[in-house]
């Protein structure tokens, strides 16, 4: 694709004053919790910084379809009997374990947390290889696009669309990917949860219509939008039982790690695969979601749900302003500033919360 007009270009723009996605939904929720995190720039005082398996995994999944990308323009057969995406898996492992390394580097760690930050790295990395080879990389080309006169992926895609007042829209579009069988092209965005959403809620995902939308604008002719959840959590470990035998309860974990685990403790898992096999066959571990939205329904949604919010953003930045409180339990159970919202409304003294609890971020993307 040669139609870059909207890529961001680093070198021209930096995102202060800019919106995107997560400032509308935030200010959405809740006005007041915007101007906390947007105006104050304030963030809950913590120890360190925070990573995920959900990170790692992104991180894993970014790199592999690099490396497939590369091999692909090498000219390589990157169908599964070529089994290149070995190699690709591998390199996926490797900058999840890079990534954490960093992590451990950049903060300290009491001796009795070192065996959970460690764990979190070992159960990325079995989330991750479970949810690579169920998503089958080998079925689907990464769409290439041309920047600053290179070729490149479209991977991790920094994109500005025009959204006035503001100084435009930006946002990372995790994959543009080409389904190797029918060639429709799926805007992807990679989700890694403890529980998968329902199909219906993507109809009222914001983030991916706005992608589609500046897809649009960049001139990549997409089929839809593709959201790819995975559980966030490895699949559990049997039980071996007191007699020898391995357990047949039904817990959250694949045959194949079953069936390891036989292996493992010299046991025919010819013995239990009739009976667990089935069991387990149908605990849902991923779900691929797809949308289509027409330019009618993508610029409605732009006109009527979007720009009016991107206004209102830009009002609220005002001296004069009046951000007001969305209190419901639902709204504020979860949310990072109940604390200091709390402590405002009943007099209590929220500067001392402000300056024992948050921490001034200098910069807002």
């Amino acid at each position: 694709m040669k139609n870059t007009r909207y890529i961001f270009d680093e070198q021209k723009y930096t995102p202060e004053g800019m919106v995107s996605v997560s400032q509308i939904q935030t200010f959405l929720s809740c006005r007041k919790k915007w101007e906390y995190s947007y105006i104050e720039n304030i963030r809950p005082r913590v120890e360190r910084s925070y990573l995920t398996i959900g990170k790692l995994c992104h991180k894993g999944m970014q790199v592999a379809m690099q490396n497939a990308w590369k091999d692909k323009e090498a000219g390589l057969d990157t169908s599964f009997e070529y089994g290149f995406y070995k190699s690709w898996m591998e390199a996926g492992f490797r900058a999840m374990e890079e990534e954490h390394r960093k992590y451990m580097a950049e903060n300290d760690f009491l001796k009795e947390e070192m065996l959970d930050v460690e764990k979190m790295l070992d159960d990325a990395e079995d989330v991750f290889e479970q949810a690579y080879l169920e998503f089958k990389p080998w079925n689907y080309d990464v769409l290439t696009i041309k920047k600053d006169g290179k070729l490149i992926p479209a991977l991790e895609l920094h994109f500005k669309i025009p959204c006035p007042p503001t100084k435009g829209l930006h946002g990372y579009i995790d994959a543009i990917l080409i389904d190797k069988t029918t060639g429709f092209i799926w805007c992807t965005d990679y989700k890694f949860r403890k529980s998968l959403a329902p199909d219906e809620d993507e109809a009222n995902n914001i983030q991916n219509a706005v992608y589609a939308y500046a897809c649009k604008k960049m001139g990549i002719p997409i089929t839809g939008t593709m959201t790819w959840q995975h559980v966030n959590t490895p699949a559990a470990v049997p039980t071996l039982l007191k007699n020898g035998t391995v357990s047949r309860a039904k817990i959250k974990t694949t045959w194949e790690t079953y069936l390891q685990f036989c292996l493992d403790h010299d046991l025919d898992p010819e013995n239990y695969r009739e009976e667990m096999q089935e069991k387990l066959a149908d605990i849902e571990w991923y779900r691929a979601t797809y949308e289509y939205r027409n330019d009618v329904t993508l610029t409605r949604i732009w006109n009527q749900c979007i720009a009016p919010v991107a206004k209102q953003i830009k009002s609220a930045h005002g001296k004069k302003a009046v951000n007001f409180r969305s209190l419901y339990p639902w709204n504020c159970k979860m949310c990072q500033y109940q604390s200091l919202c709390q402590a405002e409304l009943r007099d209590y003294d929220a500067d001392q919360v402000r300056k024992l609890m948050y921490t001034e971020y200098t910069k807002n993307k």
